[in-house]
């Protein structure tokens, strides 16, 4: 299990510094245009991954949530921050019970590997609609942000 979690921490950063890099590069009124997606804009995407993330981060870790720039590159210093915390669980501390309560205030329950897992899953979910609306925007150089595609970079630099 802290194998496949480490990765996954580490897979995150990777994929996320992929996007704000490459979105970094464009006017801001590109980031802030209307695209049909859960959320309105590309800006409004990735910062909505950073704030949910924050809010797993402080649940997972028992922290208050950090206090981040509102620039889509504080999503990095999150996901840097996040796999730096959790390059350093065990086995014992991934399999933790981790109490918390949801935004309608009700009380969970549930072992950290869990919360940790559905963190970096919702982060995949958004960052695949942002690749989307890059694509709707006619935006070039969309990178690759597959899960595969990071396992295939560690595997050539082996």
């Amino acid at each position: 299990m802290k194998h496949l979690i480490h990765q996954f921490a580490a897979y995150d950063l990777w994929a996320n510094t992929r996007v704000v890099e490459r979105l970094q590069r464009e006017p801001e009124a590109t980031l802030d245009r209307h695209v049909k997606s859960s959320f309105p804009s590309l800006r409004k995407s990735l910062l909505h991954i950073r704030d949910s993330g924050n809010v797993w981060y402080s649940r997972i870790f028992e922290l208050a949530p950090m206090v981040l720039e509102p620039r889509i590159g504080s999503l990095m210093h999150l996901s840097a921050a996040l796999r730096d915390k959790v390059l350093l669980l065990d086995e014992g501390r991934l399999q933790e019970a981790v109490a918390y309560t949801d935004m309608k205030g009700r009380p969970f329950t549930q072992p950290r590997w869990q919360l940790l897992l559905h963190c970096y899953n919702h982060a995949s979910y958004h960052r695949g609609q942002v690749i989307t609306m890059m694509h709707q925007l006619d935006l070039g150089e969309v990178p690759n942000t597959d899960l595969v595609a990071y396992q295939r970079m560690l595997l050539a630099a082996m």
